[in-house]
């Protein structure tokens, strides 16, 4: 894949995560490693998931310099380079704000499994105290897909743009379930979760949500901004 596709896949993802309501404010950003190298596309920090353009995606090293930026590139970036280098198996990454996410982060936890969609996080959740990858780093396992940041919000990763963003809306959505579903909501049993896991993954589901995101991204940018229409 070739640099201009990648800034593409960038610009998609946001667009689309934008059109899920994830991104109407300042904050939170979309990263690709670029293969064989140690270097990454991100969108900038200046503008909202809803305005971004091809040129607001930029390109930084794993040390954190920008290479290539027109605009701002956010101080939180840190974390993207650093989860890079400490799993090879990590090719994209998705951080946001979203409501329902960082509601869900103020219970400093994991989403309760009280849905098929839900088990694609369990026991593939660490917490953190903080953004800053000192933090991060210790807790996150092998095996982990998503983080939560208490009280900030989450970030989900994976060996594609497509699984990441697949994930941040599908979390997005479990954590809604969690926050609005009662304290005492029964979770599905073990034996379920189990079997869900290998439905989904048969499913190929995180594949064809990535397209969804994406024909969302489309059909909801009116050529100045991504009109965003969240699920209610």
């Amino acid at each position: 894949m070739s640099d201009q596709d990648l800034r593409q896949q960038v610009l998609e993802a946001v667009r689309g995560l934008a059109a899920y309501g994830l991104g109407p404010s300042i904050g939170g950003h979309v990263s690709v490693r670029v293969p064989g190298e140690r270097k990454f596309y991100i969108n900038a920090f200046d503008k909202t998931f809803e305005e971004m353009r091809l040129q607001d995606i930029a390109l930084l090293d794993f040390d954190g310099n920008v290479l290539e930026c027109e605009t701002l590139v956010s101080l939180g970036q840190t974390f993207h380079h650093g989860i890079y280098k400490q799993r090879p198996d990590v090719n994209a990454i998705v951080h946001t704000h979203g409501f329902w996410i960082t509601a869900q982060s103020a219970f400093g936890r994991s989403v309760r499994n009280l849905h098929n969609l839900c088990t694609y996080f369990d026991q593939r959740t660490c917490v953190s105290p903080s953004d800053d990858f000192s933090a991060i780093g210790p807790a996150l396992k092998d095996s982990d897909i998503a983080i939560i940041i208490p009280w900030h919000g989450a970030i989900t990763f994976g060996a594609s743009l497509a699984a990441a963003s697949a994930l941040h809306v599908t979390l997005d959505y479990a954590a809604r379930l969690d926050v609005t579903l009662p304290a005492d909501a029964p979770q599905m049993p073990e034996h379920l979760c189990a079997e869900m896991k290998a439905v989904l993954a048969r499913a190929n589901y995180l594949d064809v949500t990535w397209d969804l995101i994406r024909r969302k991204g489309r059909d909801n940018f009116d050529g100045q901004r991504v009109i965003a229409r969240p699920a209610h």
